[in-house]
């Protein structure tokens, strides 16, 4: 540890994250400027320390240097420059004063009088400044108090970097432990001089980037104006998370926690709850009879060694829509609520995994597993002499398919058990040189205690094979040109031909006599060649500015289809042959700042396009981002086809404004617009939106202030919004 001097000065510092919900980043970029503690193992250094500076005298008998005078010292990566200095060269403590400043890589801090120990790397400061960006700040004391743990007191930090920053963080104390979290008390957020908001006590895990607080406004049809809230606790690893208080005009008052948790040696996970009284008399808009709703939520992950992962998820819901109304982006994601216990050990040359899944909830239809057990072996080479493949999958369930509760008549749950196993052997061989030819067979078989129709022990068998067949071609064309700002240097065209033959012969029982649980019970019989064509043209381009030259896509076109057979049954002749759909994908990457992507598919049956998308995205530098986008489907359940923009236009280095549009180009209506407009305010970015939706009639204005820095974590009210993105606001 080091010594202290007489004067009683001591190291002590500040560093707290340049906005109160994000309080720990900046403490924790104090540690890239006060390096690391060297380890206990580690011996101390044996590379010298040269000091330089207009007087330098050493002290043979107390083994010191002392240096005065534009006095400077590097040692590996860090650089000393002071007024005077004084070195102990048995401990490499260090006492400097006047102007004293440390650098180390792009950071820096100063002080009027600062401990160091060139060897530990670990200093105290007294009126200490640092700069790291994108933190800054000042403290009347730091103090490094051990290998994981920072002291500071009476300081604090910003992202402004100006010495009378527009925004400060400002605390009495704060303790720092490295890479766990932040302990702060007595906070103050000030904008200039002004304070605006305390916390008496705040905890930031410097693992997690989530705000500690958050404000959402907004209205929705089904919603009515609503107000929905969060407050982020952190008490230890095994509690922590954030409560939530929401309310909404139609709906009511709801609370909800979701709590994370880590348990040594028996992994991680997080449980929610989420409540409402629908309807109650907290509901500005009552709509029906009151209605008491709730979601929980466990969800848990266990790394149990051996290459072995266990996984539990349970739900249970009050309302089949609970999750739907309440939770869209959850349900976005995942859909209806599952519940299941996993077990996979993921080996070199197999899988096996448990799967248990029950159904909780009578809502919902669901194909239990109880249990699955499933090995697969993937494709092994079998000898060195030849390149005879082999893979395999073989699982063993009990199943039974459970349907929705309804006021109707019920359809009766189905179940049985099923062995099913599947065997493929290939041959990978190369034929002229260029030439990818791959045959393989399979055969499948499955065991079932009984059929649609209650038959038992029923027994079925499928062979299947195929040949797939690959090539390349290529061609280099000795091309170098800046036309039109192309920087082209030579261009290679790749074609890729496919043409992949597959064969399923008719199961010994058909699909139509099984309940059907999964893809395995619908196997049929199938005959065709899926033929594919890849189209690509290649050129060289620097890495960077002067970097070596790396191959670029500039285009590529693939098309594909299917070209089904039917046989005559019980005869080898053609029945009917025919052309399935046929796809294409186009990307085009012409410069660095465009790219499109264009995908289509085409009916062959009725001659008509059956869907369609168009993206095309553009950039230039920071002044100005294009989106365009275009969506067609034609699909028995009907037809979709719209139209995106989303256009960004920086006017000045204070003022950029967004446009975003969806157009309906089926009833020429817009069915969406939004506004936005930006201005900077030098550490921070103010945004003021509009938006309209023409489909449910609703009209929001929200205000926004972000942070530079960390533009993703807003501060202010805002609404959550979902749309596709085709352009980003990026940093002004």
């Amino acid at each position: 540890m080091f010594r202290r001097d007489r004067t009683g000065y001591r190291v002590s510092g500040i560093g707290y994250s340049p906005k109160f919900i994000a309080l720990g980043f900046g403490l924790w970029a104090l540690c890239s400027v006060l390096p690391a503690k060297a380890s206990a193992e580690e011996p101390p250094s044996k590379e010298p320390i040269v000091v330089n500076g207009d007087t330098v005298e050493y002290l043979h008998e107390k083994k010191e240097v002392t240096g005065s005078g534009n006095v400077s010292i590097t040692y590996k990566d860090v650089l000393l420059t002071c007024d005077k200095i004084t070195v102990h060269l048995d401990t490499k403590d260090a006492i400097a004063e006047g102007n004293v400043k440390i650098t180390q890589k792009e950071s820096y801090f100063t002080g009027e009088k600062i401990l160091y120990n060139f060897d530990k790397r670990t200093g105290d400061i007294v009126n200490g400044y640092i700069n790291s960006k994108p933190f800054y700040g000042k403290a009347d004391e730091i103090a490094k108090v051990s290998e994981k743990e920072i002291k500071l007191d009476r300081g604090y930090v910003t992202t402004c970097e100006l010495e009378k920053p527009h925004y400060r963080v400002q605390a009495r104390q704060v303790k720092i432990y490295l890479e766990d979290r932040v302990v702060a008390k007595h906070i103050l957020f000030f904008v200039g001089n002004v304070p605006i908001m305390y916390f008496p006590y705040y905890v930031q895990p410097l693992k997690e980037q989530t705000a500690h607080a958050t404000i959402q406004v907004g209205k929705e049809s089904e919603w009515g104006y609503y107000v929905l809230t969060s407050y982020r606790y952190y008490f230890s690893e095994i509690c922590n998370g954030k409560f939530l208080v929401d309310y909404r005009t139609k709906k009511g008052l709801a609370e909800g926690v979701d709590n994370k948790y880590r348990i040594n040696g028996l992994g991680d996970g997080v449980v929610r709850f989420y409540y409402t009284n629908e309807n109650d008399s907290t509901a500005y808009d009552r709509e029906g009879d009151t209605q008491s709703k709730y979601r929980v939520q466990v969800r848990h992950k266990w790394d149990m060694g051996n290459d072995t992962v266990a996984t539990l998820e349970l739900n249970k819901v009050r309302d089949q829509n609970f999750v739907k109304d309440y939770l869209y982006k959850e349900y976005e994601e995942a859909g209806d609520p599952d519940n299941y216990l996993s077990f996979i050990t993921t080996k070199d040359n197999y899988t096996i995994s448990l799967l248990f899944r029950k159904r909780m909830d009578k809502y919902f239809d669901v194909v239990e597993r109880l249990p699955e057990f499933k090995i697969e072996i993937p494709n092994n080479r079998l000898t060195e002499k030849f390149p005879i493949y082999y893979k395999q999958e073989t699982a063993g369930v009990y199943l039974n398919h459970t349907f929705p509760e309804t006021d109707l008549e019920d359809q009766k749950d189905v179940s049985t058990i099923r062995f099913d196993t599947y065997h493929r052997l290939s041959y990978a061989s190369k034929l002229l040189g260029s030439l990818s030819v791959t045959p393989y067979a399979a055969i499948r078989e499955t065991y079932y205690s009984k059929n649609r129709w209650g038959t038992t022990n029923v027994d079925r068998t499928v062979f299947s094979a195929g040949l797939d067949n690959s090539i390349k071609f290529y061609r280099i064309y000795d091309v170098q040109t800046s036309y039109l700002g192309l920087d082209i240097n030579k261009l290679r065209h790749i074609i890729t031909p496919t043409a992949n033959y597959y064969f399923t012969y008719q199961p010994t029982v058909s699909p139509d006599n099984l309940n059907q649980f999964d893809e395995v019970d619908s196997i049929a019989a199938n005959n065709g060649i899926q033929f594919a064509i890849e189209n690509k043209l290649q050129t060289k381009r620097p890495e960077g500015k002067d970097g070596p030259l790396k191959s670029v896509d500039l285009a590529t076109l693939i098309v594909s289809t299917d070209y089904a057979f039917r046989l005559e049954k019980g005869s080898a002749s053609f029945k009917s042959q025919k052309f399935q759909s046929i796809e294409f994908q186009l990307e085009l990457s012409p410069y660095p700042w465009l790219y499109s992507i264009v995908k289509m598919s085409v009916d062959t049956k009725r001659q008509l396009i059956q869907s369609e998308s168009v993206d095309l995205v553009a950039r230039w530098a920071d002044r100005w981002s294009l989106g365009l986008g275009h969506r067609f489907e034609d699909v028995e359940s009907g037809r979709s086809n719209f139209a995106t923009l989303d256009f960004i236009y920086k006017i000045n280095e204070k003022w950029k404004v967004r446009a975003y549009e969806r157009f309906n180009m089926l009833d020429g209506s817009f069915e969406e617009q939004e506004y936005t407009v930006y201005r900077d305010l030098h550490c921070w970015v103010a945004e003021l939106t509009y938006n309209t939706k023409t489909y449910s009639d609703d009209q929001t204005i929200w205000f926004v202030m972000r942070l530079k820095a960390f533009p993703e974590y807003p501060i202010g009210f805002k609404r959550t919004y979902y749309r596709p993105q085709f352009g980003s606001t990026g940093n002004m």
